[in-house]
């Protein structure tokens, strides 16, 4: 599968601990996130705006305001990427972890009860503008018994793979739309 690990790449230990927690078993393999092109774009061309006000010396309070605001904006989105790549989903024996930043979800197998291919299409007035795609894991609680869901969207390298080896291992089909390729 494209994106995953090395068998000798160990997660995490807040991931470890987690796994460890809810009984998960041996640690198998990581599934990486990757960073959203959207954002580099939206980044690159606050850089240029900056660059661009840089260059001219503009000298009013407003120039240097969005001078100010677009490094911080590209700097924090830095952050974000960078704790987003470090993380990712980890595939145990007996269930998943998905960390990023300091978010940390862990579902067993057992505790899977749908899995639902879904697509977004976005549109600009009647133009369609794109579409996203994700699979809603829909699972319960352990503690609480309480009916949530976790969405696997395009962060990951091969969502539809992903979807696919969730099903096999937790023994729940996918329904929904269930070719990314599809319209």
């Amino acid at each position: 599968m494209a994106g995953t690990s090395k068998p000798n790449e160990m997660p995490a230990p807040r991931v470890l601990a987690r796994a460890a927690r809810e009984n998960l078993g041996e640690f198998e393999q990581r599934v990486r996130r990757r960073p959203g092109l959207g954002g580099a774009a939206a980044c690159l061309v606050i850089v240029i705006v900056v660059v661009n006000l840089l260059v001219n010396r503009v000298e009013n309070v407003w120039g240097r305001s969005v001078g100010v605001v677009g490094l911080l904006i590209v700097v924090l989105w830095g952050y974000v990427w960078f704790q987003r790549v470090r993380g990712g989903l980890y595939l145990f024996s007996e269930g998943f972890v998905d960390a990023a930043g300091r978010r940390v979800v862990s579902v067993a197998w057992s505790q899977i009860r749908s899995i639902e291919g879904q697509m977004t299409q976005f549109a600009i007035g009647s133009l369609p503008a794109g579409s996203a795609f994700a699979y809603e894991v829909a699972f319960t609680g352990r503690v609480t018994d309480y009916e949530a869901a976790w969405t696997l969207n395009t962060t990951y390298g091969d969502v539809h793979e992903l979807a696919g080896l969730i099903s096999r291992r937790s023994g729940v089909p996918v329904t929904g739309l269930t070719d990314p390729y599809q319209l």
